[in-house]
């Protein structure tokens, strides 16, 4: 059939198309329906890390609005991408139409997929991301296609963008599936990476049967296609990766991971590069030795080097606990020193002139490796001393497998990073029998004793760690979350007192209270406030509130002793209906607070008499007679408002700080929680690693929690501000680079580095 020396037969090519569309759907359907019941478990996980409690609603909430509306998803996700197809047929019925409007929104991508609110660009960004790097995954198939449907559009060059099925219509469609649904912005980024993780990431294979079936109907059976490579674009996807699941900040050096345009992965050719700069720097490991060292003779040289190194650990440390390993910490110098001595030991036990140059360039890289995380700031002393166990057994795994280093799934590879990252976060330098450093040790024994040639050990030795860490984990987040319960209850408790005595102050101000009056509102009635203020959901606005606050007005009048004849009339005529009323209102309140009500209406009872018949009682005696009696309650206002203001550093002379204290004030305004930082205590004692938690906005106190959760400082808005300035504090930027990565790059650049000095 040849398709392009006569004009195509509509009525073939809507019937092709159609087949194409069911090859479509055949395809994405089990990846939307994974993608489906994956949404929920993700939703679950960002709900249980949340860092309050308002979103971790949001994220179950978000849930549930998916679960409700999947099948209204679905609908309109197959539907747009039904319609893309259906243009594309009428397309080719009108030879003379261009494409000026575009009713199914399948025009130029910057067009139709910027997003007009503000708050979505990161939205926005994230469909081009994915449409880009799926459009790089498939450059070739999908540059077929797009040359091949020219044809059956007669011969009107298509831009990949109107592809139906494209990765531009698959984002578009999804897009106006999901864009009515009311779903908070995170949660509905969330969503979008679902769909590029599950949908578009799993395309490969269809456009690889799309642009077959196009080759098979005759159409531009000949075209060749090279890739032009542009060092500028984005990375493509590897069509056989298989990522894990990850949350939006989890992991950015993700697109690390990514294949280059010729296939090897970025891990390769930073290995290739440090191989490269080590032969250049020692020619002469370039040779082929004529008899080389056997693989298993050299694995089990390394192998007796272990046994050595675990005989004599066993030695040193069976009798100690964590602490004495603490307190005889080694330096780093001899740390390194003994890695050194660990591979001459090696070389002692062989000829080093038969070790083929690729199996000296690993063990080099070993060491190098190491080094680098003796090096580490991150890493506790004590861990890093624990850790260089391994360096022994890690020149093994190398020798055995070279993937070690480029291979992010390989399990010692894997579990290395993990162990550093665990340590710099579990493990405590004054404690080590806490956090994570006992399993570590467990591990690292392990591996010493019983690794032979098995790297199947790597994986079940990494489940115990991951097991032992997600424990971990949640302890920290229950111990934490009763942290900050507790700070908020101790702060809405004191702005609970705070707001009663302003109330109960203001109202007394006001009146010429008798002294018992006055100390059963300020004792009694000042409880009842506090209690309704902390279990009302409305506080101080609520109507219990409300009902409080006037029946303390009702019996300051009914009590105050009247000054004109007039008024006594007033209150002798009115004053059993108020007093029916103030006992009905403390019959109402009885549940606030445990006072006895009999004997706080049997007092009001003897004042409101007393007022009638102007008997004499005990006066107030807070308020003297020459001072007005608002005063006391304006200066005590006055006091507290000052105090609250030079709790939180903005006081009066908030105009005598530094500019640098302003700018640290400014930029702690804007630090989410748990960021973490480094706080100095003093110079002999090892600066405290503590994530903030929480902030009142009652005293302007920073509340920070170790990595179990538990307090461990509490500091004023401007004192922290002046500790950052001052270099006490500083705010740590987590390193999210797996240290393997690091390692490999730190190297190469080292290398780099010296043969640029050596020319």
């Amino acid at each position: 059939m040849n398709i392009q020396a006569r004009e195509t037969s509509q009525e073939w090519t809507n019937n092709f198309m159609d087949s194409c569309h069911e090859m479509a759907l055949d395809h994405i359907k089990p990846h939307i329906q994974k993608m489906f019941e994956n949404c929920n478990i993700a939703l679950l996980e960002f709900a249980e890390k949340a860092q309050s409690n308002a979103s971790q609603i949001r994220f179950m909430e978000a849930g549930t609005i998916i679960r409700k509306n999947r099948a209204s998803i679905e609908s309109i996700f197959y539907q747009e991408l039904k319609q893309d197809f259906t243009h594309f047929k009428r397309l080719g019925n009108h030879a003379t139409t261009t494409r000026q409007t575009d009713p199914s929104g399948t025009g130029d991508s910057k067009e139709q997929l910027t997003l007009i609110s503000k708050e979505d660009t990161d939205i926005q960004v994230a469909i081009q991301n994915m449409v880009a790097s799926t459009s790089l995954g498939s450059t070739q198939e999908l540059t077929g296609i797009k040359q091949r449907l020219a044809v059956l559009n007669n011969g009107r060059k298509l831009r990949i963008t109107q592809i139906p099925a494209g990765p531009e219509a698959l984002a578009r469609s999804f897009h106006k599936a999901i864009e009515e649904l009311v779903l908070e912005h995170q949660s509905k980024l969330i969503i979008y990476l679902l769909f590029d993780k599950f949908v578009l990431s799993e395309t490969c294979p269809m456009y690889e049967e799309y642009n077959e079936r196009l080759l098979k109907a005759g159409l531009l059976q000949n075209l060749k296609y090279e890739a032009r490579k542009n060092p500028n674009t984005p990375q493509p996807r590897r069509k056989t990766e298989q990522q894990a699941p990850q949350s939006p900040n989890n992991n950015p050096s993700a697109a690390d991971d990514r294949s280059t345009s010729s296939g090897k992965s970025l891990g390769d050719e930073l290995i290739d590069d440090i191989i490269g700069l080590m032969s250049r720097q020692n020619p002469d490991t370039g040779h082929t030795p004529t008899n080389p060292v056997p693989q298993i003779e050299l694995v089990s040289a390394i192998h007796r080097v272990q046994q050595d190194s675990g005989k004599t650990d066993e030695l040193d440390q069976t009798a100690l606990t964590p602490a004495e390993v603490v307190a005889g910490n080694q330096t780093i110098d001899n740390m390194i020193a003994n890695l050194s001595a660990e591979r001459e030991q090696l070389f002692q036990g062989i000829d080093r002139r038969r070790l083929p140059s690729a199996d000296t360039q690993m063990i080099d890289l070993v060491g190098m490796m190491f080094e680098y995380m003796l090096n580490d700031d991150g890493i506790p002393n004590v861990a890093k001393a624990e850790l260089s166990r391994l360096h022994t057994p890690y020149l093994k795994v190398a020798i055995i497998d070279k993937t070690l280093f480029t291979d992010n799934s390989h399990p010692a590879h894997e579990l290395l990073n993990s162990l550093a990252r665990a340590s710099a976060r579990w493990v405590y330098e004054d404690n080590p029998d806490r956090g994570i450093f006992p399993c570590m040790r467990k591990i690292i024994t392990r591996i010493l004793h019983e690794f032979k040639d098995d790297l199947d050990i790597f994986t079940e030795l990494l489940d115990i760690l991951n097991t032992s860490l997600h424990g971990l984990d949640n302890k920290a987040s229950v111990i934490e979350k009763y942290t900050r319960q507790a700070a908020e209850g101790k702060e809405k408790l004191e702005l609970a007192r705070l707001r009663a005595d302003t109330e109960i102050k203001g109202t007394v101000s006001k009146h010429n209270v008798p002294g018992a009056i006055r100390k059963m509102l300020g004792d009694v009635w000042r409880d009842k406030l506090v209690f309704i203020y902390l279990r009302e959901a409305d506080a101080d606005q609520s109507d219990i509130w409300e009902l409080a606050t006037q029946t303390i007005e009702s019996i300051l009048w009914c009590v105050e002793p009247c000054s004109t004849t007039e008024e006594r009339a007033v209150l002798q005529k009115q004053h059993k209906e108020v007093y029916k009323q103030i006992r009905q209102s403390v019959d109402t309140l009885r549940a606030y607070g445990t006072s006895d009500t009999a004997s706080e209406l049997s007092l009001i009872r003897q004042h409101m008499e007393a007022a009638i018949s102007t008997a004499d009682l005990p006066a107030a005696p807070a308020i003297k007679d020459d001072e007005p009696a608002h005063t006391s309650t304006q200066q005590d206002n006055t006091a507290a408002i000052d105090q609250k203001k030079e709790r939180s550093g903005s006081h009066n002379d908030v105009n005598e700080l530094t500019p640098e204290t302003k700018a640290a004030m400014a930029e702690l305004d804007t630090v989410p929680f748990g960021t973490w930082f480094r706080i100095h205590k003093d110079a002999e004692n090892t600066p405290l690693r503590a994530k903030l938690s929480w902030y009142s906005q009652l005293s302007g106190n920073y509340m920070f929690v170790n990595s179990m959760g538990i307090k461990v400082a509490v500091i004023k808005h401007r004192e922290l501000a002046n500790m950052l300035v001052s270099g006490e504090a500083e705010i740590m930027v987590e390193e999210q680079r797996p240290l393997v990565r690091r390692a490999m790059e730190t190297i190469r650049h080292m290398l780099g580095s010296e043969q640029k000095t050596e020319t």
